[in-house]
């Protein structure tokens, strides 16, 4: 092995091999010929690692149906869910603190469970689900890329799925309505639109003659606008260029009523 980290590995496994040929076993030289048959194999595959940024060989794990014992750390956490007795999920056993003594109780939970045939092939069958696709994986790596550039991860796929139900827009089709109509609806002929309409603002003559007069008296509901609505009436659509950090666009449209004059 050219690797130097990977041949003391594999140095201190077969020393252990040499030390203890009835209770441990590895042949490291065979992982990556037969390293999928000994996943599948095995009845649990033990990842004490102090520390996993996210960990692949858990899935390596799932993929063989193949159950884990882990610590709680990195994407260790994220994958490996403690097998619950009552609810049976879960996809492993787990511990939170880095001791050998927390380390063996978490083994013998899982021991307990393998001999239980029904809640053990119920665990195998949890971790064959949850096993995460490397399309997720590589997702979740580029997002985290991105924001360590201080960039947001945008998915293509997503874009073009969520383009498909957005219709076209323009600035010319932006119609500001008043509070009164965002309130009730833009319907004049509305029962509210119609009582607000024969409220009796004042008769425009000396004699009252009925409702029409009276109408003719009212308020219309189109002149019900606020000092904000006005201003927002006024303004119209402006396309301008801004710095952008993220992935997505270098021109942005923004409508819209902004009152304060800094805008």
């Amino acid at each position: 092995m050219k690797d130097p980290y990977a041949a003391a590995c594999a140095h201190k496994m077969w020393n252990l091999r040499s030390q203890y040929p009835a209770s441990f076993w590895a042949a490291p030289e065979e992982f990556f010929t037969d390293g999928a048959l000994v996943n599948r194999g095995s009845d649990f595959g033990l990842m004490p690692s102090a520390f996993e940024p996210g960990g692949i060989v858990q899935h390596e794990f799932f993929v063989g149906a193949t159950p884990v014992v882990a610590f709680k750390t990195g994407g260790l956490k994220d994958s490996v869910l403690e097998f619950q007795w009552e609810s049976e999920e879960g996809t492993g056993f787990t511990f939170e603190t880095y001791t050998a003594e927390d380390m063996v109780f978490s083994m013998e939970r899982a021991i307990g469970i393998f001999k239980n045939k029904e809640k053990y092939a119920k665990l195998r069958d949890n971790a064959f689900k949850g096993t995460m696709s490397g399309d997720i994986v590589c997702k979740a790596w580029l997002g985290e890329f991105y924001r360590l550039r201080g960039k947001i991860y945008v998915d293509e796929t997503t874009i073009a799925e969520n383009s498909k139900d957005m219709t076209q827009w323009t600035p010319d089709q932006y119609k500001p309505i008043n509070i009164v109509q965002e309130l009730f609806g833009i319907d004049n002929q509305s029962p509210i639109m119609n009582q607000l309409q024969d409220i009796d603002h004042g008769a425009t003559s000396n004699e009252d003659n009925g409702p029409s007069d009276r109408r003719r008296g009212s308020l219309h509901i189109d002149d019900l606008m606020s000092a904000f609505d006005r201003t927002a009436f006024n303004l119209k659509p402006y396309s301008f260029r801004m710095h952008n950090i993220g992935p997505q666009h270098e021109k942005v449209q923004i409508c819209g009523s902004f009152d304060g004059p800094d805008w």
